[in-house]
């Protein structure tokens, strides 16, 4: 059994198992090696040895080693004229950031004379010094400052540098360093040995130890010492990144642009680093000495700090150059983490001494830079004023909780931090749809123009950053970083799309959640195939429909109401036109009006007096008062389970009839023009058949006479002249319609589970309180999970009966799933496995949902090809 391993320019053992014994350290010395790349030479010593190397005579073993070291680089070990220096590596099969080493391995008083002719005299002693520094520290644990303190006694002339060495020498005492080069060598590894040896582990996953040669970089201006990344690590791009410095030893202050190299050294880094790519299908680091015009490479490994966008341009690349193919680059990506391609992140040099606090949760992923306000209303009003000064208009909302009046606020800033709620609560659900940051915190202490973050004071005005990860705390910086923008097109996000959806099947697609036609468009860029959500009370937030909703909720009469909603139609219809022709041929999926109606109303006194002011110039006249006493009559202690969804219909059947007339006109208007879309009307929170039958066919009853959509459906096509295919189906969020969807299948034509309100319903949680308690929880272990992210057992249970009563019913029953849950890859596998038809998530996160389907149809169809063998 060989008991040493020599790697160099002319290769290595191939046999992996020596270099499992070998380490990491020792591996990614083979690896160059195997390429035939100029490694600085070396030999590792088999792991197998490590517990038994103190009690050997290892002089002939490493004198056999050296050889092919001292052939490489051209100087003999122990030479007095020309004498080769060494490193002592251990190397350990754990990944470490640095792996303890031993440097200039082989100087002492009969090598000094040598190596000062090739280094310099006084940079000789400085290297002895260094010598003895690593092994007291790494070998026999004397602290760093011990040598500092030495240092600090002595001019740095050789000199002073002598007598830092001999006190060095007492500091070192009964671990003294020998003279004789071959002793030493053998006393640095058994000592090596004798430090990091794990008794505990086996002898093949003991630690081995890497013995390498040294060349320098600081040998005149024809010499330089660098590091660089095979491409950019942030933005892909195709070009190396690094430094290097002249005539150095090492990397110690900042160097100059890899690309200013010279042009022959530049050129071979650049081809070895496409070897590299080529070869590990990753970016990695490479670090390189030139000396005395000769390239070396000491050293490359992996880039764990990489982006996504940097590795998925890295592998389209090796697509291109046939190296991989599409279906092992979409396996590559955890879905997770196209989020980063999607939103802006930290360029990390810019936080420096920046004050940063961790902790809370991720609401909507990205980062953002800007100044805080603590209402809506301060937040447009800060926006305007900024803008027409032409001063930075990047603003940030910060609230306890937030409603339908702040929504503006969240679209006009770039982010929205609140103290209140969870996932799926107001602030997130509406960040996610805008592409907004989202944070929410609940030991951030809100006052009226500060808050208190982990005992820092942020007041209003102030510039904060915003870091959201997808998988780990956020972080709110206390002052202004730089942001690095994505641009789809430019990262690679769009054609990986692209490549993504190949393997996308029609019997589960993704679809998204969009309001208007400016979402839509996200959309349809970012894949879906169609929107499977479209939440409509979110068409009145905009300022010039706010106070007309409001002027419509706040009716004393039905004829005020009609003439409200009549002002109101319009504007749906128009919204509806621009959804389905942006997003045609793809299917469209409408929710009539669902949100408990108090929630558009007047919140504060400001949103009152805009409220009033839009009613005077109407030259209508209200009493101050009265609007106040309605308004707090139509509160409601439990909105969530109050007067929303179909309710609201049956109380006002004029609202619905007015929302399916304007999708009705808008699918008339754009057949005529050529464009065909066949319209999905969603009914929510309906518990019972006889609301959906109530809704879908009318009602009369004594004398009174109750529209329903299929009777808005023949006015509509008769006054055209042109009809349309539509479809109404139901949202399933309680526990009643689950267990009814037999006899809601018989008017249904399909059924999208609402799992944020399913879940509340389900387990009596309140997804805009459940972080006051939910970390308790998870402390003890009482839940697996958020249920508001990952489908908790009882709601998967609840969509598996549903969608089996509904076939029964309606064996073609199309099935979907548009709350919260649809874009994380746990929750897709279980609508992937129940047979539903479709995700609905938000726009943002469609490439996420997109890749996490065809990673699970690759799955699957690696298991199915298995099977048959």
């Amino acid at each position: 059994m060989p008991d040493i391993y020599p790697f160099s320019q002319k290769g290595c053992t191939g046999d992996r198992k020596v270099w499992e014994r070998s380490g990491k350290r020792g591996v990614r010395a083979f690896e160059l090696a195997e390429l035939n790349m100029p490694i600085v030479p070396g030999f590792t010593i088999d792991s197998r040895l490590t517990s038994r190397l103190e009690s050997m005579d290892l002089k002939n073993m490493l004198r056999e080693g050296l050889k092919v070291i001292e052939e490489g680089i051209g100087r003999k070990y122990g030479d007095p004229d020309n004498p080769l220096i060494l490193k002592v590596v251990t190397s350990s099969n754990l990944s470490l950031p640095i792996y303890p080493t031993v440097f200039n391995v082989g100087l002492s008083p009969q090598t000094m004379n040598g190596f000062a002719k090739l280094i310099g005299e006084k940079a000789a002693w400085f290297e002895y010094c260094y010598l003895l520094r690593t092994a007291g520290t790494k070998l026999f644990d004397i602290p760093d400052s011990a040598f500092n303190d030495i240092e600090k006694k002595y001019p740095s002339d050789v000199a002073g540098t002598k007598q830092s060495a001999q006190e060095m020498i007492q500091l070192l005492g009964d671990a003294k360093i020998p003279d004789d080069p071959i002793e030493q060598l053998e006393r640095i590894i058994k000592d090596a040995a004798k430090r990091y040896h794990d008794p505990d582990l086996d002898e093949e996953d003991s630690m081995a130890i890497m013995v390498q040669g040294m060349v320098f970089g600081n040998l005149g201006e024809n010499s330089c010492v660098g590091m660089y990344f095979t491409r950019n690590t942030i933005s892909g791009e195709n070009k190396l990144s690094g430094s290097y410095l002249l005539n150095s030893y090492t990397l110690d202050r900042p160097g100059d642009d890899i690309a200013k190299l010279d042009g022959g050294y530049l050129e071979e880094l650049k081809k070895i680093g496409a070897t590299l790519e080529r070869k590990f299908l990753e970016i990695r680091e490479v670090k390189f000495i030139v000396e005395h015009k000769k390239l070396w490479l000491v050293n490359q490994t992996q880039v764990d700090s990489k982006s996504t966008q940097a590795h998925i341009r890295t592998l389209l690349d090796l697509m291109k150059a046939g190296v991989v193919d599409d279906k092992f680059l979409v396996q590559q990506i955890p879905p997770g983490q196209i989020a980063s391609l999607l939103h802006p992140v930290i360029d990390p040099k810019s936080l420096g001494s920046m004050v940063t606090v961790r902790g809370g949760m991720t609401g909507s992923p990205g980062a953002a830079v800007g100044r805080v306000f603590f209402s809506a209303d301060k937040v447009m009003k800060a926006y305007r004023d900024y803008l027409q000064r032409g001063e930075d208009t990047r603003v940030i909302l910060a609230v306890e909780s937030s409603f339908a009046e702040d929504v503006k606020a969240i679209e006009v800033g770039l982010g929205v931090i609140s103290v209140e709620g969870g996932y799926s609560s107001h602030a997130p659900v509406v960040a996610r749809s805008l592409g907004k940051v989202s944070i929410l915190n609940q030991n951030i202490k809100m006052g009226e123009n500060s808050f208190e973050i982990d005992g820092k004071i942020v007041r209003e005005g102030d510039y904060i950053t915003l870091d959201a990860p997808v998988y780990t705390k956020p972080m709110i910086g206390l002052g202004k970083a730089t942001l690095i923008n994505p641009d789809i097109q430019a990262n690679g996000l769009v054609e990986f799309i692209e490549i993504i959806k190949r393997f996308i099947k029609p019997n589960f697609l993704v679809r998204a959640n969009a309001d208007l036609g400016r979402d839509a468009k996200v959309a349809k860029v970012m894949g879906a195939y169609g929107i499977g959500l479209c939440r409509t009370e979110h068409m009145f937030f905009a300022d010039d429909r706010i106070h007309r909703f409001r002027e419509m909720i706040l009716a004393d009469s039905t004829e005020e109401r009609v003439k409200a909603l009549n002002d109101l139609e319009p504007l749906q219809r128009d919204d509806f036109y621009d959804l389905f022709k942006t997003m045609a041929p793809f299917p469209v999926t409408i929710r009539l009006l669902d949100a408990p109606l108090h929630e558009f109303l007047p919140r504060s006194g400001d949103t009152l007096d805009a409220y009033l002011a839009y009613l005077s110039k109407k030259g209508i006249k209200v009493d101050r008062k009265e609007v106040e006493e309605t308004i707090e009559r139509l509160h409601e202690f439990n909105p969530m389970l109050g007067h929303r969804g179909c309710r609201v219909a049956i109380t006002y059947p004029e609202i619905y009839e007015m929302q399916v007339r304007a999708i009705f006109e808008a699918g008339v208007k754009l057949k005529k023009e050529g464009i065909d879309v066949v319209p999905e009307i969603m009914i929510p929170i309906v518990m019972n058949p006889n609301e959906l039958t109530f809704i879908k066919n009318g009602k009369r009853i004594e004398g009174k006479y109750i529209k329903g959509i299929r009777d808005t459906a023949r006015e509509v096509f008769t006054e055209a002249g042109v009809e349309l295919n539509y479809h109404v189906g139901t949202m399933v969020e309680l526990p009643a319609a689950a267990l009814l969807s037999d006899e809601l299948a018989r008017y249904a034509e399909f059924f999208s589970f609402g799992t944020n309100d399913l879940t509340q319903t389900t387990f009596g949680l309140s997804r805009d309180d459940i972080t006051s308690f939910f970390p308790a929880y998870t402390e003890f272990d009482l839940l697996p999970n958020n249920p508001f992210q990952v489908l908790g057992n009882p709601v998967k249970e609840l969509i598996k009966i549903s969608s089996d009563r509904g076939r029964l019913t309606r064996p073609d029953i199309k099935l979907g799933l548009c709350g919260e849950h649809g874009a994380d890859p746990v929750n897709i596998e279980f609508c992937m496995d129940s047979g539903l038809n479709y995700v609905s998530c938000g726009s943002y996160s469609v490439p996420i949902a997109l890749l996490s389907v065809a990673q699970l149809n690759l799955k699957a169809a690696a298991a199915a090809e298995a099977a048959k063998k």
